[in-house]
């Protein structure tokens, strides 16, 4: 669910070079799409693919029209995606958040790792200050 698995041997998005060149990482996408750190790496090589809920979130952090992932939202690029990428790395590194915890899934009856939901509140409510400082920029 989420994400469509393909066979193709060409390039459907370009997540990876995207993410690349905007300064952020694999890791604060799979937080901010909330998903697992695998999947964005199927996205990465292309070996599966966003929704488009999660294909406009990724465009959304990356400040990139979909269409340059995949249909346009005239996005401006105000350097969201660093700046995010730096408050990960501090509230990891000097907060000590962790990027995933360990919690009970009732239905398997066991714990297992989920992305922090502290963290990814952090960065939500870091991105929501960054872009009213940004608005007009």
């Amino acid at each position: 669910m989420g994400r469509k698995t393909t066979k193709n041997t060409f390039k459907i998005n370009q997540i990876k070079e995207i993410t690349k060149s905007v300064g952020a990482s694999s890791r604060l996408i799979s937080l901010w799409v909330d998903v697992d750190y695998t999947t964005v790496s199927g996205w990465n090589s292309n070996t599966s693919q966003p929704n488009y809920e999660n294909l406009n979130e990724i465009g959304e952090l990356l400040e990139e029209d979909n269409g340059n992932l995949l249909a346009s939202q005239g996005r401006k690029n105000t350097g969201l995606a660093e700046g995010l990428e730096h408050e990960l790395q501090r509230l990891h590194k000097e907060e000590g958040l962790p990027y995933e915890i360990e919690q009970l899934d009732k239905k398997k009856g066991k714990n297992v790792k989920v992305n922090n939901p502290e963290l990814i509140k952090r960065l939500r409510e870091f991105a929501e200050g960054y872009r009213k400082e940004n608005i007009n920029k």
